[in-house]
């Protein structure tokens, strides 16, 4: 259910609203990690864990980047490359298991298909609720649909490593790769409808 709004969708939301979409973009980005290692971990440990929230790096980072934010701290140089390496590290150790995992496993490609329907299709559906329920317009209502519109996140795959049973795991890699593929068909319909009406 959580998309990919990092890799894929910020840099897609740069590309359709410049900089504003950017700031947008980023903020639901964090979320939806927070999401990750949050709600993701109850749906796949099937169990809430105030445990996994303490335990959880990703909650403080994100808690550290709004006190940053908030107050307007500059962040040292340091920990901005720091991060960013970290963070391409981790991209690439995650997109190998990943590979690692599709040669491997035995899923259903029917499953695959509507699952990754569901993620492409009904997240641009849920988006446009929200939109009309809180009247949002302009870059604010583009950059949500936009990101409503982003493939299964690699993360989930990470998630489900972690803490479900394998069958799961193949299931959710699948869904992974499936939707993926679709979002080269759907994101340039979206991102075309969005620049014709929230611009």
């Amino acid at each position: 259910i959580l998309p990919n709004t990092g890799n894929m969708g910020i840099p897609i939301c740069l590309f359709a609203y410049d900089i504003q979409g950017l700031g947008v973009a980023s903020a639901v980005a964090s979320v939806i990690i927070l999401f990750h290692f949050t709600l993701g971990v109850f749906l796949a440990k099937k169990k809430f864990s105030l445990e996994i929230l303490i335990k959880s790096p990703p909650v403080y980072a994100i808690l550290i980047s709004v006190i940053f934010l908030f107050f307007e701290i500059k962040t040292p140089l340091f920990l901005e490359n720091t991060t960013f390496l970290l963070t391409y590290a981790t991209i690439f150790l995650v997109l190998m298991s990943l590979g690692i995992a599709l040669t491997r496993f035995k899923f259903s490609l029917k499953d695959s298909i509507i699952l990754s329907l569901c993620r492409v299709i009904l997240g641009p559906l849920i988006a446009f609720i929200i939109i009309y329920n809180f009247d949002l317009s302009g870059f604010a209502a583009g950059v949500l649909l936009i990101q409503s519109a982003m493939p299964s996140a690699i993360l989930n795959y990470l998630v489900g490593s972690m803490y479900s049973p394998k069958k799961v795991i193949d299931s959710i890699a699948s869904t992974i790769v499936t939707s993926t593929l679709m979002s080269s068909i759907t994101i340039p319909l979206v991102v075309f409808f969005d620049l014709k009406y929230f611009n």
